[in-house]
Parts: structure tokens; sequence; C-alpha cells
């Protein structure tokens, strides 16, 4: 059996994953810069594998939008968002790994075929290419987040920044194949359930994750799935209830309910069905169109930043938080002031998400 591939081999400095031309490169430069230093191209790999193997949390970006819906614009998200976070809490700064590099084209290596996949693994990975090594950027992700795992199993916490919500896929199969499904709950924010199985014969994509994700839960498990914020379906509530055993919570089920009372309710019952660890996946189209209205599917009755932000400061102080992402921002979607005040409110997100990654470390 061959060794795993280093990933880390191919990461790139934060903001230059999404592989575009030279003025976009340009762009992230610029913008990241002043806030992440100007550690070389060719340096980076070494400090990323270095801050892979200390405490977290660890930040990992996946620029990518192929796995992405109706408006593409996510593959923007992962700069803007940093940029962001980074300008209010510099130090997290430290704990970026920076990007996955992701061809434009490409999504999962299961939809290539060999001679495609050996044209892509030499353009990507050069001399070090071996047969094993991913080149799509779902499976790039994934075996970076076990390989994490693998190397630093008490200190390795990831926010991943995608992205289209295909992220999830990733981020959830790495939890499962690194033993970390047992005893975990699963919290998701969102607007859509993401409930498909395959989407026009698309196995892995935006609208599937969260169905392949509780389909690797043991059945008895699957009530450990809390979909929050729900508003757009072709199906009932009761309907993907019944079919997968999880639980949704539906955002008019949300009017009033105080935020730190029902967070507690959640950890209740995870704790009573044994659960100990956590995963929090959040679309910023959980959030109402008035906070984040540059994303792909903006959904009016969303959720507030706030009410978000205690529920997760909650559930992360009474639960292990072992993964998080932070998904579907897309800040070239409308105006310039959309883009700007979309970047800082997902980043207020991200920055309670990493505070509940560092509790215990």
């Amino acid at each position: 059996m061959s060794s795993p591939v280093d990933i880390t081999q191919v990461l790139r400095r934060p903001g230059e994953g999404l592989l575009t031309v030279t003025t976009g490169s340009g762009q992230a430069r610029r913008m990241m810069d002043p806030l992440v230093g100007k550690t070389s191209a060719a340096a980076w790999p070494r400090l990323a594998r270095a801050r892979i193997k200390g405490k977290g949390p660890q930040i990992v970006a996946l620029p990518s939008d192929s796995g992405g819906g109706i408006c593409r614009g996510a593959a923007h998200g992962p700069l803007h968002l940093r940029a962001a976070l980074y300008a209010r809490h510099p130090s997290f700064a430290a704990r970026d790994v920076g990007d996955l590099p992701c061809i434009p084209q490409l999504l999962e290596d299961s939809m290539l075929g060999a001679s495609q996949l050996r044209a892509c693994g030499r353009a990507l990975w050069g001399a070090a290419w071996k047969n094993s090594s991913p080149v799509s950027p779902l499976n790039l992700l994934k075996s970076l987040l076990e390989q994490g795992y693998r190397e630093n199993s008490k200190g390795f916490r990831p926010l991943v920044i995608g992205g289209d919500h295909s992220t999830s896929w990733s981020v959830s199969q790495a939890l499962k194949q690194s033993g970390l499904f047992e005893g975990l709950a699963i919290l998701h924010f969102d607007a859509h359930t993401d409930l498909l199985e395959a989407r026009y014969g698309v196995k892995h994509c935006f609208a599937t994750w969260a169905a392949h994700a509780a389909l690797a839960m043991k059945p008895v498990a699957r009530k450990n799935f809390v979909q929050l914020g729900l508003r757009v379906s072709g199906r009932t509530k009761s309907h993907w209830e019944k079919k997968y055993g999880l639980r949704q919570v539906w955002a008019k089920e949300l009017g009033g309910r105080e935020p730190t009372d029902f967070a507690r309710e959640l950890v209740r019952q995870w704790r009573r069905r044994g659960c100990h660890r956590l995963y929090i996946s959040f679309d910023v189209d959980a959030l109402d169109p008035r906070f984040v209205p540059s994303t792909g599917t903006p959904e009016a009755g969303g959720l507030d930043p706030a009410w978000c932000r205690e529920v997760i400061r909650v559930c992360s102080a009474e639960m292990t938080l072992v993964a998080a992402d932070l998904v579907e921002l897309a800040p070239v979607l409308g105006s310039i002031a959309q883009g700007r005040r979309s970047s800082f409110v997902a980043a207020s997100i991200g920055h309670e998400l990493l505070r509940g990654l560092s509790r215990g470390l």
C-alpha cells in the first residue's frame, strides 16, 4: 500500500489558489501581503506544514465554485472574507495555512478520465505527481484534512473557507475517514436542504453534500444532524426528516426563539445521545439578504447574524468543535458596497467559529 501524498506540497499563499490570470494573482498579493506577510511562494508550503502540525485553529481556503448552483462567484469568497477578518482580528492571520489550488474547470476526481487526471496532475504537481495524487478541489481538500487529523490529532481544528457548498462534502468525508464521526453532531446553517443524492447526474456538488454526510452516519445517529434556517425546498420538512432521520428547524420556526436557550437545548439533546464532538457548516445564505446580499442564491426571511453567532458560541462552548466551514460568500455579486457588507458580516461568523475551534487547545 502506497503512503499518502503530502498535500502541503501544493498549498499556495493565501488568496492565490484560484488559478487565474496574472492580474488576479496580483490583486490577491496586494490585498493579502499587508495582512499575512510576504512569505515567498516557494517557502509557503514549509510554513503551512508547520502550522498544520501546530496548535489550531488552522484556516484553509478552497476557492472553487465549480460545484456551485445558480450564480457563480463564491471562488472569490476566501480572499475577501480573509481581508475583512484579518483587518479586525489580525492575530488569526498567523493560523492561515493558505489556499488549495483550484483548477476552475474541475470539481471531483471521479468525474475525470485517466488521461485528464494525468494531464492535470502533471500540471499541478509537476515532478512530484503520482497516480494517487488528487487534482480536483474536493479531493485535494479531503486529503489535506485527513493529513491534518492524522499528523496532529490533538491540535488540528480546521476552519475551511469556501467556495461553494460542495466544500462540505470534503470536510464531512475527512471527518468520517479520520474516525471522528463517533459521537459527532453536525449543525448546518442554510436556506436550502442540500439533500439531493445527485443533481443532474452529479453526485458531489452544492446540493448533495448533506445527503452524503447523513448517509455516512449510522442511522441511529442521524438525529444528531440538525439543519437550521431552511426556507426553500421542493419537498416538505416531514419528507426530509423521514427520509434521512435528521432534524430540521426552518427559519419560520425560529421567530422569537431566544438563541442561548435554543442552543442549550440542542446541546442537551446531543449529550443525551452521547455526542461530544461538533462540526458546523455555515452557508451565508442562511442569513437574511439584508445582511449578506452577495451570495449565489439569496432567500428572503433569513436569520440574523447576531442570533447565529450566539448559537455558535453556546454550542462550541459545550461541545468540542472539531471542524467548521464557511461557504457561499460571493463578494463579486451585487454592488461594491454590498460585497463589502457581505464580507464583513461573513467575517463576523468566521470569527465566532474560530473562537469555538480555539476552545480547549
